[in-house]
């Protein structure tokens, strides 16, 4: 490809050559790559005419890559944007697709993995009627980090199992380390810690024969990872410094952030308590440098302004400058005070709303738990009058029961002392069937009206109980029950329900089954012996 790069006859050849190295030596060699990324942005601001824009959305898509790398994710994300710009404007479905891949990419490094997910989707979704194998299968295996991340492990199973098949399917064996990398990260989060090193082990010497310094760096972080949870800080120690000496190499500064963070942990469970200190400041120094970097790259723009006035009039105007560098000093410390007392200002304006919202939304909880208790009260209320009616409904329904029982006793002694005595052979027999009849009556409602002043006790525990037991009973077959433990017969519960033989056998049937008696249990015995 360097000899490609060297033959060009023109720009645009040799701006498409140079694209095609940089891309190949992301994992390779992460400085060449970087090192053509800038040659190509200065042909292309030189040469803009003869650069297509098929060029310029590739050249965006490798420098959003080596700037996520670097950690400059915001700057990464814009190019990807302008890459996407130009794909959609020439309806290239497929690129637009690989855009959104590494746009997932840029979120998952920032942590925001719901995100990420998104994107990965909306890339397979593309991709999969297109029929690129590959690049679904990459969308899997980065969308099982994510899931992984997110402790979804089952979902991350899934993905990276898709992921494997499909890159063995087009024999893609680096793509099936990828996936193995990240499948070894899983089993060390599963505690699965054998098959864990087995896999790491096996990537570190595939990405040395391949000679790919990102996936090694890589590899080795994840190997300390794996030793520092099975307590070998020794190797863990090891694999943490070939990792960060790949990243300062090759310039991977998230890397290198994670590298110390690494180092800072195991020197504390070393009890090497001023090793893991420092370590942990530089692991602040080089984290805050990769979500600082736009401001360093402006200060820095300042200096060499500020270096290139001075040379320049140093010999005439010596004096004035030395007057400028203090008004601009005394202008940046103006300006600092400012920065702060804004700040402030901010600060305390920010508390005070807070606190107001916080107010606020005391008042509305307690509005609503105030209109919840009012609710609750008038819930009560309802029950207790239902309540009451039902009681007054009970004792109308005895008083009545024992008018008429009184009146069928009178009916019967008539019968029986003044009828009987009076009547014919035939009829007199008719009189005693129809006395026996009324008799058992009369005793079935003396019964009954004893009842009555007890079901209500027994209900008050006993409907809980079934209610708790055997929460299928509906409130009939409960009733039904209840009746049952007051040893009454299926003819007096007819009387009581006012139904039908038929209707009290099939509840007692429903009743059976649902508290699963079996043919030789008694129901009557049964329901009795629940206390």
């Amino acid at each position: 490809m360097q000899t490609r790069v060297e033959l060009s006859k023109n720009t645009s050849d040799k701006v498409t050559a140079m694209l095609a190295l940089a891309e190949f030596q992301y994992e390779h060699n992460f400085s060449i790559a970087e090192q053509m990324a800038n040659e190509v942005s200065l042909l292309i601001e030189a040469k803009k005419d003869s650069i297509s824009q098929q060029q310029l959305a590739k050249f965006h898509i490798i420098k959003g890559v080596i700037s996520r790398r670097k950690g400059k994710f915001p700057k990464a994300l814009e190019y990807y944007l302008k890459a996407k710009e130009i794909y959609e404007a020439q309806d290239n479905l497929w690129q637009v697709s690989d855009v959104y891949h590494n746009m997932g990419m840029v979120y998952r490094s920032q942590k925001v993995h719901e995100k990420a997910v998104q994107f990965y989707k909306r890339s397979i979704d593309i991709k999969t009627p297109l029929k690129d194998t590959h690049g679904i299968a990459a969308g899997y295996n980065m969308m099982g980090v994510s899931y992984r991340k997110l402790k979804k492990l089952d979902s991350a199973v899934i993905c990276y199992d898709k992921a494997k098949v499909l890159f063995q399917s087009i024999n893609s064996i680096e793509d099936v380390q990828r996936v193995n990398n990240n499948m070894a990260t899983l089993y060390s989060t599963q505690k699965k810690y054998d098959k864990a090193l087995k896999l790491h082990q096996e990537n570190i010497e595939q990405a040395i024969r391949q000679n790919r310094q990102y996936s090694l760096c890589t590899a080795y972080y994840n190997l300390a990872s794996v030793y520092r949870k099975l307590g070998d800080y020794k190797d863990a120690m090891k694999a943490a410094d070939s990792s960060l000496a790949i990243a300062k190499r090759e310039g991977f500064k998230e890397n290198i952030a994670k590298a110390y963070l690494r180092k800072s942990f195991i020197y504390s469970k070393l009890n090497d308590y001023k090793k893991a200190y420092e370590h942990y400041r530089i692991f602040n120094r080089h984290s805050d440098s990769i979500f600082n970097i736009e401001n360093i790259k402006q200060i820095q723009a300042l200096e060499l302004n500020y270096e290139y006035a001075r040379e320049k009039l140093a010999d005439s105007l010596a004096f004035a400058q030395e007057r400028r560098e203090v008004v601009l000093i005394a202008e940046v410390e103006r300006s600092k005070k400012w920065f702060y007392f804004i700040l402030f200002i901010i600060t305390i304006i920010g508390t005070v709303v807070i606190i107001l919202l916080e107010k606020r939304n005391y008042k509305n909880k307690a509005q609503i738990l105030t209109e919840r208790v009012e609710k609750e009260k008038a819930k009560k209320k309802l029950l207790d009058e239902k309540v009451r009616a039902n009681e007054e409904e009970a004792k109308r329904l005895i008083a009545d029961n024992s008018m008429r029982l009184e009146f069928k006793q009178s009916l019967l002694d008539r019968l029986k002392n003044e009828i009987k005595p009076k009547a014919a052979g035939n009829i007199k027999q008719d009189i005693n069937s129809l006395i026996s009849e009324l008799q058992l009556q009369i005793t079935t409602e003396s019964k009954l009206s004893i009842a009555q002043t007890k079901i209500e006790e027994v209900n008050k525990g006993f409907d809980a109980k079934l209610r708790k037991l055997y929460p299928s009973l509906t409130k009939t077959e409960r009733e039904i029950c209840a009746l049952l433990r007051l040893n009454m017969t299926i003819k007096e519960i007819m009387t009581v329900r006012n139904t039908s033989l038929d209707s009290v056998k099939s509840t007692r049937y429903r009743i059976r089954k649902k508290i699963g008696l079996s043919s030789g249990q008694e129901l009557e015995k049964f329901i009795q012996s629940i206390s």
